[in-house]
């Protein structure tokens, strides 16, 4: 051992290659986290205080005329006593418990998962939000937070570079929601993005068909097929309808809209009776003869969770195709030519294919921009499907660049290396 590192640890610290004291980055970094030996806890202290501190104003503000509910002589009863001594002495021991038997992600000296350090901010957020108790699910039972959500999306959509101006006609609007974890989202775009999108032309028809409440567009109403042909919405093939594509299902509702008066509450009360959330995803199959179970794929280094909702959702975790990775741990692109058009000479229809940004174990970034390729090769042959680009891990990347960083920018050919400011690089 050095004579550095050994003075270090005469001055009890080893922590012997920091940043410099004067880099405003690492002093705004340091101001986020509780630190390896709880370092800032008297901010974090202090700030846990000031939250408790405006949920009791709060709740002695509601209707104060009211007085208190829960009065003095009932805190001073045996009763409550005992209860509110259980409580502590088991808040205690939970507490000894998780401190010992804990895995350390706060530690430099730890590095065997994907986790760290949680936040002081996202922390506080936590706890505070807790105490509130919102339901995101409306405005009337979440007036704040909904609101903070919305804004949240905006900001995450920002930051990885979505537009967000309407007025902007070439490039969709984006837009965001918080989830609870990584198998949410998962089952989110599982449920409410591609499979509703595969089954929403099939559940369509039959609306259409004679005597259905939408029969009257049916001699007029014309799409274009992923091949590029046009032609009468009710005369296209099971096969057809399963591979529309994206944006031709998107627009159905507007057009509905523009060319048959057809009002968006007319149309969600015919889907009610028709769509798959109503009459589940078997009868339909049935009824369209989808006898082989339509796929999703991704690369085998693919986050557990895949698989997990391929199960929970009914679609089925062997339909979940692992594809090899290259040798570099991203999605083989010649390996997934193979199995889509494996699924197009079978005519078993495809989900999505998912591009990981960031696989969980090797950090890996998929080839995106081959695998929109791959999908135009097969649009025109009569094969579509949803491409979904999986940055719940690789996303974080986007918070350590400048905002104003645009790839294939000359003047962003080589990272900065200088210390920065506290806001970037």
């Amino acid at each position: 051992m050095g004579q550095d590192n050994l003075k270090d640890r005469a001055d009890g610290n080893i922590y012997t290659s920091k940043a410099p004291e004067d880099d405003e980055s690492h002093q705004m970094i340091s101001s986020l986290f509780l630190g390896p030996h709880a370092e800032n806890y008297e901010y974090f202290k202090s700030n846990i205080i000031a939250i408790l501190e405006a949920t009791r104003d709060a709740r002695l503000n509601y209707f104060p005329e009211d007085g208190p509910f829960i009065s003095k002589q009932v805190q001073a009863s045996a009763t409550f006593g005992k209860h509110t001594d259980k409580i502590g002495n088991a808040v205690k021991k939970a507490a000894e418990l998780l401190s010992k038997h804990s895995v350390p992600w706060w530690s430099p000296r730890y590095a065997a998962h994907m986790c760290m350090d949680m936040s002081m901010p996202s922390l506080l957020g936590y706890f505070m939000t807790m105490l509130y108790n919102p339901n995101n699910v409306s405005i009337e039972a979440s007036p704040l937070t909904m609101v903070a959500e919305i804004e949240a999306g905006q900001q995450i959509c920002e930051m990885l570079g979505y537009n967000l101006d309407p007025e902007v006609k070439d490039a969709p609007v984006g837009w965001g929601h918080i989830t609870c974890g990584g198998t949410n989202p998962t089952l989110t775009h599982r449920y409410h993005l591609a499979r509703n999108l595969k089954f929403y032309p099939l559940a369509l028809r039959n609306a259409v068909k004679d005597f259905g409440p939408l029969s009257f567009i049916g001699s007029t109403f014309v799409v274009e097929t992923c091949g590029g042909a046009k032609k009468l919405f009710k005369d296209l093939s099971k096969w057809e309808l399963l591979n529309l594509k994206v944006p031709t299902v998107l627009e159905i509702p507007d057009r509905l809209s523009i060319e048959y008066g057809i009002s968006s509450t007319f149309l969600q009360d015919t889907m009610k009776q028709y769509g798959i959330q109503s009459v589940g995803l078997g009868p339909l199959e049935r009824q369209y003869d989808v006898d082989k179970p339509i796929q999703y794929m991704l690369a085998s280094t693919r986050h557990y969770s895949w698989p997990k909702s391929g199960a929970i959702t009914g679609i089925g975790s062997q339909n979940v195709v692992g594809i090899p990775p290259d040798i570099e741990a991203r999605l083989d692109l010649n390996e997934l030519d193979k199995h889509l058009q494996a699924s197009l000479e079978k005519q078993q229809a495809v989900y999505a294919v998912v591009a990981i940004v960031g696989s969980t174990e090797e950090g890996a970034v998929d080839p995106l921009r081959g695998v929109l390729e791959l999908r135009r090769k097969y649009q025109a042959q009569g094969l579509s499907f949803v491409v979904h680009a999986d940055a719940a891990w690789g996303g974080y990347f986007a918070t350590m660049i400048p905002k104003d960083f645009k790839p294939g920018d000359p003047k962003n050919a080589e990272p900065p290396k200088q210390t920065g400011k506290g806001d970037g690089f």
